[in-house]
């Protein structure tokens, strides 16, 4: 699986996207070719309105660079396409040291790097470099500066959406975005992550239908909410950040008690033994700001690893495929994966009779030989070893059934049977299988 995420990161790193353009096209057809030929890539007219927004013209650039009195290239879009400014308008002029100075964005505290700035929705043309570019020989003017870039007022912005029909109606949404260019962590470890994921369901057997939606941050979502049937929609996912080296974190929907939320908190303290940060929902960040708008309030909690806003390389040319792991991307798809199955098992167990235990014993569910439960001066590798069961049931099968058989009135999920237990929702799972088998429970 690491070589193949590899593949896919080193693959898509160095392509100029934006949020229209030849390089979200590229992008977008790479993941339809190599992944999902079911998806389906759409597109909306620039110029079109769709709620509060309008579509920009289309982008391209061909060739951006400055060049010093001497005539060498000192900044140059073909070396890392983040010098630029993304949405710059064309230009091609002699410029004085202090005219460019103002058109040039540096990160003074970290003088090697080159941050990523953007001008989508106003006419502006600008460069990123290092801070140390600004102070040494090089920088001598004045300065020749020439960006080829292109606007199309009839072209299109694009996104990627594929569906996986499951037993209901009621779908689950993946979303990411497309739209930075070379930047690893933000970006581009979702956008692979995701779409591994897709691919992981799709070849599945699902109760739930699923739907994944690739567009350019912002301004994709909301062009997709604005036609989209989002009345199946019951809960999401937001996935961005998941390679980085920091902690595993989690920022939760803006209902914490949804049970879309309590699944990602269950998948990510099992993986993590309960080693992870939470930030509470706050309406900013990524695409859970459209999601979660009043028309819509469709909890999308997202799974980090090295959250956007916490690592001092976000949105610089440091976060590049140095700064992340196919490692650490895989252990993130892993937490996905379980978040995936932790939403297929979500269920209302219902005993079907209501009236005190049932008598586990007759139908192996309980150990023969009495007395040996909770003995504290009994070892633990010899309790229920009388049990005779071929369903091998263990002591901490056992708390889950009495829990179950309190707890299963049908109003309780398997989500919150787990909590007030303070049992791990593996087990709780487990034990509904083994009780739906012996036909005690039935689950809605």
């Amino acid at each position: 699986m690491q070589d193949k995420i590899k593949k896919f990161l080193y693959d898509l790193f160095p392509i100029n996207r934006s949020i229209s353009g030849p390089g979200t096209r590229e992008t977008l057809d790479y993941i339809k070719g190599n992944f999902l030929p079911r998806s389906i890539i759409k597109s909306i007219k620039s110029g079109s309105k769709i709620f509060d927004w309008t579509v920009p013209p289309e982008w391209s650039v061909k060739e951006a660079y400055i060049k010093n009195k001497f005539g060498e290239k000192i900044i140059d879009f073909s070396s890392n396409n983040i010098h630029l400014v993304s949405y710059s308008e064309p230009v091609k002029q002699i410029i004085d040291t202090e005219s460019l100075l103002k058109k040039i964005h540096t990160l003074p505290d970290h003088p090697d790097w080159i941050p990523y700035r953007t001008s989508y929705y106003k006419r502006n043309w600008g460069f990123c470099c290092e801070h140390n570019l600004l102070s040494s020989k090089k920088f001598t003017g004045p300065f020749e500066v020439k960006i080829d870039s292109n606007f199309d007022d009839k072209g299109q912005m694009n996104w990627l959406e594929c569906s996986k029909i499951g037993e209901l109606k009621d779908e689950i949404i993946i979303s990411t975005y497309c739209c930075h260019p070379s930047l690893a962590n933000d970006n581009l470890s979702g956008l692979v992550a995701a779409t591994l994921l897709f691919e992981y369901i799709s070849k599945r057997k699902t109760k739930y239908s699923y739907r994944l939606v690739i567009a350019p941050e912002t301004i994709g979502t909301v062009a997709f909410l604005s036609q989209a049937n989002t009345k199946n929609i019951i809960g999401g996912m937001i996935m961005t950040c998941v390679a980085g080296p920091g902690n595993f974190s989690i920022k939760e929907g803006f209902d914490k008690n949804h049970w879309i939320n309590k699944s990602a908190l269950h998948a990510v303290d099992e993986y993590t033994n309960s080693n992870f940060d939470i930030f509470p929902f706050v309406p900013d960040g990524s695409d859970e700001r459209q999601y979660s708008s009043p028309g819509f309030k469709i909890v999308t909690p997202s799974i980090h690893k090295s959250k956007y806003y916490e690592y001092d390389e976000y949105h610089t040319s440091a976060d590049n495929l140095d700064f992340i792991s196919s490692e650490n991307l895989e252990k993130s798809l892993e937490i996905y994966i379980s978040w995936f199955h932790n939403i297929e098992n979500f269920c209302h167990p219902r005993r079907l009779d209501i009236y005190c235990e049932f008598q586990l014993g007759k139908v192996g569910l309980y150990p023969q030989t009495g007395g040996s439960i909770n003995q504290p001066s009994l070892k633990e590798n010899q309790k229920l070893k009388d049990d005779e069961t071929p369903l091998k049931i263990e002591e901490k099968h056992i708390d889950a059934f009495q829990w179950l058989m309190h707890l299963s009135d049908g109003n309780n999920s398997n989500l919150d049977i787990a909590e007030k237990s303070n049992l791990p929702l593996k087990l709780i799972n487990e034990s509904i299988k083994i009780m739906l088998e012996k036909n005690l429970i039935s689950i809605s």
